[in-house]
């Protein structure tokens, strides 16, 4: 939805300011906006112009394999064939590059979860079968989200890890089948070990050839790195930056709360001299250049932001302020590179500073590539802490993934799995038809549609338990050793090993459906401006005939979003339904359900729309659906405040702290007008205060979309947010164009 200069402005000072305005410094000073960026040195520019030049990733060498590893345990197979695999890869060091690994995997055997490399069953039969390919005009499913432990590679180093598979054998003693799955993971870290080997003697041959002295150095010390990470603790910040650099091709998505797990190593080199801020940022900016060039060009999400996530600030395990000057500089590092890769959350909680959240929202607001996007604390860490039973240490160190997916570092979000939930509003109007006319009050139609909203959400869980069931044909090996769980249970993530996740159901259409509910309980209820019948002959016509009905339904209907209670109340209603519905149901891997609302990179919400009839917030047939936490795409209110006010109370329960996202457009002139900036500092502030759970910010005129989709040529590096993800708008499918100019309109009221 967009906001008019006007509103806003009026807005912010109406509703929020009076409650939270405080002076932009303590001492009242007023000093220039600007987020501080890093200096890029030379080889760092040289770094980005190759990368994005062309795809730098090193081609992948064949491997033949013993026909006769087909006897063998499956996942001493995989074990076996991935320490050949890596063993037989050379190790490309570049001019320029001070970080070493670079290690494709071409397919041959089961290698990254993330990416599904060599996993059979998901390729062959999910893709084929289930991906993006609407099943019953219900569910869609999509991809899935993980992040490895990244602290435990950087405190423990892999001998950790083999201490812990030493600690499973132990507990599985007699248990064949996990006994060989742990002997897989063994093959495995031989594998990197060995791989780790190769890397350090290939620094070691290219500096006997050196003949620059500070080269031949360089390289020396990258081969001390390799000796040492990631078999054991990183010492220094150079060998944890190493370490994550080394083990990323090994679950190549996201990369945590990075300015936690590296922090202690970062001072530490700064108070013993080993390091300086602008070193320490140089080493973060290599690493950022090679997760961008993880996503090849010829990938059609290779203009996207959604490969691969960082999570900055938010509560430590301890309940404190994880904001330092280290997750400042990853900040200033990260924004200093022109990259679409990692995009980034930052995490707000009550004990945020104003000047941090300030600092985040300015640097969104300087950022072409739209690389950052908001979210709250307190919903999520109540949700993991009351809905999951996880303790307050576990749950305030979640972390976010792809299209803003949470998980933990060491788990993965066992989502993926689109529903259309207006089909339960449809149904309600067709299937149900007489069971609605027979309805004589509010209370029956809320029984009704909540019996009819039951069954959809039922028939999805079972759905995404066929389609988990499926995958769990294929084992894990590799990403397995850094995930959770997959080694106390020597089980595969696939086959329920994992121990950390966060399963999700998105929710498309929500806001047509709360829309939908205000709409009968307005007209047939409360105001008696049209029978159930006429509403029902109505929608079974696509509106054809009934064109009064449908321009006063949407003159004088009530909304989603406007922040009134009566609004609020069916919003509260629609997620307390869900809430009941979750209660004690578990998913596929046995962890409790929750749900989101965003509909990931592709047009889900669209192809779900094509299929779903008319329905009462005066929608028609075929219309895409809305989505996210925000008012309904065609129909919004104008005012940023109400909305994002309405927003935050429309979940008590947390049952939505899954993928959920709210976008929010604001007038351009946040970009240029300080003042106009302030206070949009001011309103995001309330909004988290209130318990608001994401936010992502367009700053962009309807106007100009709708010019940049008649004429492309002239808007080729305007980018937006879509779906907790950034893109170029002139690139994307029309579909998901008119959705985002849709989503823009202001209020028709």
């Amino acid at each position: 939805m967009v906001v008019t200069r006007k509103s806003f402005i009026m807005g912010v000072s109406a509703a929020v300011l009076m409650d939270w305005a405080k002076p932009v410094f303590a001492d009242g000073a007023v000093r220039p906006f600007g987020a501080g960026l890093c200096v890029l040195a030379g080889r760092i520019q040289r770094l980005i112009a190759r990368a994005l030049e062309h795809d730098v990733f090193p081609k992948p060498v064949r491997v033949e394999y013993d026909p006769a590893d087909m006897s063998l345990p499956e996942p001493v197979r995989i074990g076996k064939r991935l320490k050949e695999y890596m063993a037989a890869q050379p190790v490309a060091i570049r001019e320029d590059e001070e970080l070493v690994g670079w290690l494709p995997f071409d397919g041959s055997v089961e290698s990254d979860l993330y990416r599904r490399t060599g996993h059979k069953t998901f390729n062959h039969i999910c893709i084929k079968d289930y991906y993006l390919k609407p099943k019953d005009r219900l569910a869609i499913f999509e991809w899935q989200h993980t992040c490895a432990d990244f602290p435990k590679i950087v405190k423990e180093g892999l001998v950790g890890i083999r201490r812990d598979i030493a600690v499973s054998r132990e507990r599985w003693a007699g248990d064949t089948e996990r006994l060989d799955y742990l002997r897989g993971m063994e093959l495995v870290l031989d594998g990197i070990g060995k791989r780790a080997a190769n890397c350090a003697a290939e620094c070691r041959r290219l500096a006997e050839a050196e003949s620059d002295p500070v080269r031949k150095a360089t390289l020396l010390e990258m081969g001390e790195r390799c000796e040492r990470v990631p078999m054991f603790p990183a010492r220094t910040f150079d060998e944890g930056v190493q370490a994550v650099f080394f083990c990323y091709d090994f679950l190549s998505d996201a990369i945590g709360r990075l300015d936690q797990y590296l922090a202690p190593l970062y001072f530490a080199d700064i108070a013993a001299g080993r390091t300086t801020r602008e070193r320490a940022a140089e080493r973060l900016q290599e690493l950022f250049i090679f997760i961008d060039a993880h996503t090849p060009h010829r990938s059609p999400n290779y203009d996207k932001g959604g490969e691969c996530h960082m999570t900055v600030g938010g509560l430590t395990p301890d309940g404190k302020d994880g904001w330092t000057d280290f997750s400042r500089l990853v900040v200033e590092a990260c924004m200093s590179c022109d990259l679409k890769r990692p995009e980034m959350s930052f995490r707000w909680h009550p004990g945020t500073k104003r000047d941090v959240l300030r600092f985040m929202l300015d640097c969104e607001r300087r950022d072409p590539n739209k690389r950052i996007a908001f979210d709250g604390d307190a919903p999520r860490v109540a949700a993991f802490e009351k809905r999951f039973g996880f303790p307050p240490e576990l749950a305030r160190d979640y972390c976010i993934t792809g299209c803003n997916e949470p998980t933990f570092m060491g788990g993965f979000s066992c989502g993926g799995f689109h529903m259309n939930s207006a089909r339960c509003i449809e149904r309600v109007f067709t299937v149900r038809r007489a069971d609605a006319l027979a309805c004589t009050n509010w209370d029956d139609f809320a029984a009704l549609f909540t019996e009819e909203l039951n069954h959809d959400l039922a028939e999805a869980d079972a759905l995404s338990k066929e389609f988990n069931v499926i995958r769990s044909r294929d084992c894990n090996v590799l990403s397995a050793l850094f995930m959770a769980g997959c080694i106390e249970r020597a089980k595969s993530p696939t086959r329920g090993g994992a121990s950390r996740l966060v399963p999700v159901i998105d929710l498309l259409g929500t806001p047509n459906v709360i829309d939908s509910l205000c709409i009968v309980r307005q007209f047939v209820f409360d105001e008696k401006r049209c029978s159930m019948a006429e509403l029902a002959d109505a929608l079974a016509a696509d509106w054809k005939g009934h064109e009064k009905l449908l321009a006063e339904i949407r003159r004088d209907g009530k909304r989603y979003g406007a922040n009134d209670p009566f609004t609020n109340e069916m919003a509260r209603f629609y997620h307390a339904a869900v809430a009941r519905f979750a209660e004690g149901r578990r998913d596929f891997f046995g962890m409790p359900l929750t749900f989101g609302n965003h509909t990931g990179y592709n047009d889900n919400a669209t192809k779900f729309g094509a299929i779903t009839g008319a329905t009462p917030d005066g929608r028609h047939k075929g219309d895409f659906l809305s989505f996210g936490g925000g008012p309904s795409a065609e129909h919004g209110p104008d005012a940023a405040t109400s909305v994002l006010l309405a927003a935050a109370q429309m979940d008590p329960e947390c049952a939505m702290c899954g993928t959920s996202i709210l976008n929010l457009s604001v007038p351009p002139s946040v970009v240029t007008d300080d003042g106009d900036f302030e206070k949009l500092v001011v309103m995001v502030e309330t909004y988290f205060r209130k318990g608001g759970l994401h936010l992502q910010l367009n700053h962009v005129s309807r106007e100009t979309l709708i010019d940049a989709q008649k004429h492309p040529e002239k808007y080729p590096s305007l980018r937006v947010r879509v779906s907790g993800f950034s893109g170029y708008f002139v690139r994307f499918k029309k579909s998901i164009q008119d959705e985002i100019i849709a989503r823009t309109v202001t209020s028709v009221r």
